[in-house]
């Protein structure tokens, strides 16, 4: 990783290796940001907008699911190399875990069901708990251990399975 230099290498990295770390906390991010928008827009909704919640739901559905590939695939498996940030990856590999649990509990429960609503509560705290430590936390861990060649790599492969995640 640079530290130190003059110059435009010095701001963006050799290769353009701090900008694209940027890039990738910045897209983690918005991806983050996404769920939490789609999270606010069913909250809003009621258990008589049965429709809505369906279609919202299967939305933050795909989107929790791609972005917990993306990120075990991609960013967590380059840091998990890593000593320093070995426990604080297999922690969040844990909570996709019991994320995808509950996600899996909504295909037995009707959008209707008194407990849904409270369900999607439980599964909002701890994608927000997670998104929250992630960004404070991993990102933080990113920035030291790995190097600045190594995030275009993974900006790519993200991108690349975003658009096509059947194929990736």
């Amino acid at each position: 990783m640079m530290k130190s230099g003059s110059g435009r290498e010095a701001e963006w990295g050799a290769g353009g290796g701090v900008h694209r770390r940027s890039e990738l906390f910045d897209m983690l991010r918005q991806d983050h940001e996404k769920v939490r928008e789609l999270f606010k827009r069913i909250a809003k909704s009621t258990g008589a907008q049965v429709a809505l919640r369906q279609e919202l739901f299967a939305r933050l559905e795909r989107e929790l699911l791609l972005q917990m590939e993306a990120e075990e695939r991609f960013f967590y498996t380059a840091l998990e190399k890593h000593e320093q940030a070995r426990a604080r990856v297999l922690e969040a590999y844990e909570e996709h875990q019991v994320a995808r649990i509950v996600i899996g509990a909504f295909n037995s429960l009707a959008v209707d069901d008194e407990r849904w609503p409270a369900k999607l509560k439980v599964l909002c705290q701890l994608f927000r708990l997670h998104a929250d430590e992630e960004e404070h936390e991993l990102f933080k861990l990113a920035k030291k251990v790995l190097d600045d060649g190594l995030f275009p790599g993974i900006v790519a492969k993200i991108r690349e399975l975003k658009r096509d995640p059947k194929h990736v």
